[in-house]
């Protein structure tokens, strides 16, 4: 029987930092992160830390890249491709708000990231990149094939309508207080975000389905 061969121990180390940075990142935000706090929750010392990151913008936007990868690999599925166009913009729906409860420290750092208007990442950094390939590859498609089938309006930007959705998928986590006090809603508990999730569907898909000829 073989068995799993072990990570590196370097390997281990700079994940324990990632992690511990991610955390505090989504805890306190950039400005409220601290190296030395990173370095004792990751069990390590400081200077190991700039071993491995020269500044904290460095390790910011590394941490903001992998923060990026996972949330991506969450929404992203070939299966888009094959759904009834209708069906793919339900998942894509699910899978935002679904990569939101798995993950809640994505909607911290998101929010962090747009307040500073990414100021602290980097050139090199893949995460408006990576946005962009999945709009063009996934979103857009699901667009032009409903289109093309006479489900969808045909003047619909796949650019606006990602952000459009995103925008309102995340609200129920980055805004959940106010919305659930404004509306008397507990949108932190499962049914509340169950039915921000239908309302966000209902609502997307009636704004860009293809006008009846009654209408």
């Amino acid at each position: 029987m073989m068995t799993e061969k072990p990570r590196h121990s370097s390997a281990v180390t700079l994940d324990r930092i990632l992690d511990a940075a991610r955390n505090a990142f989504a805890e306190h935000g950039f400005d409220g992160a601290r190296l030395d706090s990173i370095a004792k929750a990751a069990g390590v010392t400081k200077q190991l830390v700039y071993h491995y990151f020269k500044t904290k913008e460095e390790l910011y936007s590394v941490v903001l890249d992998r923060v990026s990868d996972e949330a991506m690999a969450m929404l992203d599925s070939p299966d888009y491709d094959s759904l009834p166009p209708a069906d793919a913009v339900r998942s894509l729906i699910e899978r935002i708000i679904q990569a939101y409860i798995e993950r809640p420290y994505i909607g911290r750092m998101t929010v962090d990231q747009d307040l500073h208007k990414g100021e602290h990442i980097s050139r090199r950094s893949k995460y408006m990149p990576t946005v962009r390939s999945f709009v063009a590859a996934r979103v857009a498609p699901m667009l032009e094939r409903g289109a093309a089938q006479g489900v969808f309006r045909p003047d619909v930007d796949p650019r606006l309508f990602y952000w459009s959705i995103f925008a309102l998928a995340s609200a129920v986590f980055t805004q959940n207080w106010a919305m659930s006090q404004s509306a008397g809603i507990d949108f932190t508990s499962t049914e509340g975000i169950a039915l921000w999730r239908d309302h966000v569907t209902n609502f997307a898909l009636r704004a860009i389905l293809a006008p009846t000829p009654a209408d």
